[in-house]
Order: structure tokens, then C-alpha cells, then sequence
């Protein structure tokens, strides 16, 4: 608890919120600490297996998939250097751009998407909103994007329109895919191509990787 409080103390400061969105934070910091991150991608850029997820971060449903089934397979090869792990933002509403896949997305300028992506969908409301006060608590929770410079440059990205592009490029993606309206992954590497719809499963993932490696 000590350590989490001086996180928190640093990040927002005297006079900040007292408790920004910090719900499983040692868990992320545990899983992504030390990982190379770049943009949207997470691992070795040379593994042999490339896994990409499609998910939405305003979707109370969708964020309970990703830290139960995503998280999991995360777990058990991020660190072993055999899977290279994707984010793209796949829109389940009527609107394709979220201020949440914006938000993250601004943080993967600072190499660090994936700790905001599970911070947020770890304090994610049941209504599933994302407003741009929770947006903020969550980039000042993740370690080396809440100090002052950092916070400043992720605010500056997510307005940028390099940001709206990487953000559009996933959503047009998404449909050139056809992708059902539900959390999706694509498993690629040496023995071809596997496309999983409908939120599969960790042991789903686990055959395909092993299916095409």
C-alpha cells in the first residue's frame, strides 16, 4: 500500500483527487511492468507470433473479457517472447471514435496503451462510461504518464490528429474484417492465420497460437 500511495501522491499531486482510478493496479503493474511497449504493440518485435485483439473500451462486458481471458494468455507468453501482442480499438456503438480509444492510444505515444487500457477497464463504471475526468484519473494513475510533463503530452496527443488516425485506421480495419459485434482476436505466425470472433476464450486462443506456430 505504501509503494501505491507514493504512485498516487506523485501523480496527482497535493490537492488532487484522492483516489484516481487505482482498482487492480499492482496486478497491471505486475503483468506490464518492463515489457516493451511501443504504440499499440506489447513484446518482442521479433516473436514468431503475432495476436491481435479487438476490443471496445466503453463496454463494461467487453472490459471484464479482457481482464479475465486477454490478461491470462498476456500472462503466460509476454514474457517468454513468443507472442507480440496488438491493440486495435473496435467500436461496438453507433460512434466508430471513443474519447477513451483516443485516450489510450494517446498513452501508447508514451509507450504505455496496454497499462492504460487494463487500468482503465479495471475501474470501469457499470454504466460502461468513460468521461474525460476518468480518462485523466487513469493517465495519472499509470506509472511514468501521471507526472506533469508526461500528463501534458498525453493531453496534447489525444487531440492530436495523429492520434484520430491511428484511431480511425482501427475502426476502418474492423470493418474491412467484418467483424461480428463482440471482442475479437487475430492469431497469426508461421502456420497461417486464425481469426477468433464472439470473445473467445483464453483456451481458444491457446489452440490457435499453438494451431499456427
Amino acid at each position: 500500500m505504501a509503494t501505491l500511495a507514493a504512485v498516487i501522491s506523485i501523480a496527482v499531486g497535493d490537492g488532487g483527487p484522492e483516489a484516481p482510478a487505482t482498482e487492480g493496479f499492482s496486478d497491471v503493474q505486475q503483468l506490464f511492468a518492463g515489457v516493451p511497449q511501443e504504440g499499440a504493440s506489447l513484446g518482442a518485435d521479433d516473436a514468431p507470433v503475432l495476436m491481435t485483439v479487438y476490443n471496445d473500451l466503453r463496454c463494461l462486458s467487453c472490459a471484464g473479457y479482457q481482464v479475465e481471458e486477454i490478461d491470462l494468455v498476456i500472462e503466460r507468453h509476454v514474457r517468454a517472447d513468443d507472442v507480440r501482442f496488438d491493440f486495435s480499438h473496435f467500436s461496438l456503438g453507433p460512434e466508430e471514435v471513443s474519447l477513451a480509444a483516443l485516450a489510450a492510444t494517446a498513452a501508447g505515444e508514451q509507450g504505455r496503451q496496454w497499462q492504460y487500457i487494463d487500468l482503465l477497464m479495471r475501474n470501469l463504471e457499470p454504466a460502461g462510461e468513460a468521461d474525460d475526468d476518468f480518462l485523466t484519473d487513469v493517465a495519472k494513475a499509470v506509472p511514468e504518464l501521471g507526472d506533469q510533463e508526461a500528463l501534458a503530452a498525453w493531453e496534447a496527443d489525444r487531440t492530436s490528429d495523429e492520434v484520430r488516425a491511428i484511431v480511425d485506421a482501427d475502426a476502418a480495419e474492423a470493418v474491412e474484417r467484418r467483424l461480428s459485434p463482440e471482442p475479437a482476436v487475430v492469431v497469426s505466425g508461421p502456420g497461417g492465420e486464425r481469426t477468433l470472433e464472439g470473445a473467445p476464450t483464453s483456451e481458444e486462443i491457446e489452440a490457435a497460437i499453438a494451431a499456427i506456430s
